[in-house]
């Protein structure tokens, strides 16, 4: 039941990404061109709901493979989640929230959160094309697994439960919906469970980062892969 991003130093680790980067200082370059505008909402397709988050975001979902995580279930659960920031929203395997024996056999999640910047602090915008050379990468993606065996490390440390870094599988700059995130992808285990891969999309945007999480078991990559990448599709930022 423990969460796949794991606490306020990801998210610092996303701001300072961001200006090690360059976003902020310079360090990675703009390609001087302007960035598509984002795609227009299609419809919501049948079966799917959409999340609005007011002013910044909105993302729709499959209501028959994932379900929104409740207030009450995260009373339960606390135990877990007292470490952690609050999310936007965290979609998990559908009858989580009731405790279905079918759903706990199983793991899925979607987190969206956002880390507002310090006053005079300024990010890129989500929109705007920019460039990092692979030895940046490299060095970015080297600082970005030193956080989280850091965070792995005070996540055991309060639960008594291992969490180990099974691969750091790449840091890359994507294109989606006409945005640029930057994508951290890596699996991580706990305990003797299962793998579960994790994929992370980490957004700038003005006085704001952002970031979208997508987690699952590595076994069921093949059963999530089209909803995971549909909901992607539909990801809009304000």
């Amino acid at each position: 039941m423990l969460r796949d991003d794991v606490g306020v130093r990801s998210l610092l680790a996303a701001a300072l990404l961001a200006l090690f980067l360059g976003v902020t200082a310079g360090c990675a370059s703009s390609s001087g061109r302007e960035a598509p505008s984002p795609p227009a909402h299609a419809p919501i397709g049948g079966g799917w709901v959409r999340i609005e988050i007011q002013d910044v975001a909105s993302i729709d979902y499959p209501a028959d493979f994932l379900e929104l995580q409740s207030e009450e279930y995260r009373e339960k659960a606390k135990g877990f989640y007292e470490l952690l920031d609050e999310s936007e929203f965290t979609l998990q395997q559908v009858g989580l929230n009731d405790l279905l024996p079918s759903a706990l056999n199983e793991y899925r999640r979607v987190v969206f959160r956002t880390q507002y910047l310090n006053p005079g602090e300024e990010a890129s915008r989500a929109h705007e094309r920019y460039t990092a050379t692979q030895e940046e990468l490299s060095e970015a993606e080297s600082w970005l697994v030193d956080q989280l065996l850091m965070e792995f490390e005070a996540l055991e440390a309060a639960m008594g439960s291992q969490m180990r870094l099974v691969e750091s599988v790449s840091l890359e700059i994507k294109e989606l919906n006409g945005m640029f995130p930057l994508v951290h992808t890596y699996k991580r285990q706990l305990e003797d469970n299962p793998m579960v891969l994790v994929e992370a999309y980490v957004f700038w945007d003005y006085d704001r980062i952002h970031r979208l999480t997508f987690s699952c078991r590595v076994v069921d990559e093949g059963e999530c892969r089209d909803a995971y990448d549909r909901i992607l599709a539909s990801f809009r930022l304000y």
